[in-house]
């Protein structure tokens, strides 16, 4: 009976010993949502501002020329009975010069607006998992992952805050 008392209580002890190992070994996770940091930094807002007065003068360029199109498209049709056909069939080929170049200018205006923004929001976005590194290793994570990749994670693990404050100076 002895001998099994000793067996049973040494058993436990190992046991206890090898929880305590593998507790130990336990890796710190977090969790980050960079679309969320990304949408409260004032950065992100500062740079449609930025983006809109770098563009301002063409997407007035593009209105304008939008503006002159309709004007035409009216005259077209107001003074259609008026007109002879040589007048009438030069200012449909202007109305459709006009639309071709006005639609070139919205492509054009269009791709390089998404491009800048692209850009800019690629900048921010470096920025951001910078200073997402800096509050894992200043707290002591092992591991951080984007909330947008994790299916659950409790509040517990989320740091998007810390990260949202350290980047607003809010530390």
């Amino acid at each position: 009976m002895k001998a099994f008392m000793k067996t049973t209580v040494a058993a436990a002890l190992l046991t206890t010993a090898m929880f305590a190992n593998a507790a130990e070994a336990q890796q710190k996770v977090g969790v980050v949502s960079l679309q969320n940091v990304f949408q409260q930094l004032p950065q992100a807002q500062q740079i449609s501002e930025r983006l809109q007065e770098e563009f301002a003068d063409d997407f007035a360029e593009l209105d304008k020329m939008t503006a002159d199109l309709q004007a035409l498209q009216e005259k077209a049709e107001r003074d259609a009975q008026i007109m002879s056909p040589t007048e009438r069939l030069e200012l449909g080929r202007e109305v459709e010069m006009l639309e071709a170049q006005r639609q070139l200018k919205y492509q054009a205006l269009r791709e390089d607006s998404e491009r800048r923004q692209q850009e800019e929001r690629n900048k921010l976005m470096m920025e951001i998992a910078r200073e997402t590194q800096a509050v894992a290793q200043a707290e002591g994570y092992d591991v951080i992952l984007n909330g947008s990749s994790v299916i659950y994670a409790g509040e517990a693990l989320d740091i998007t805050d810390e990260v949202v404050a350290k980047m607003t100076g809010g530390n």
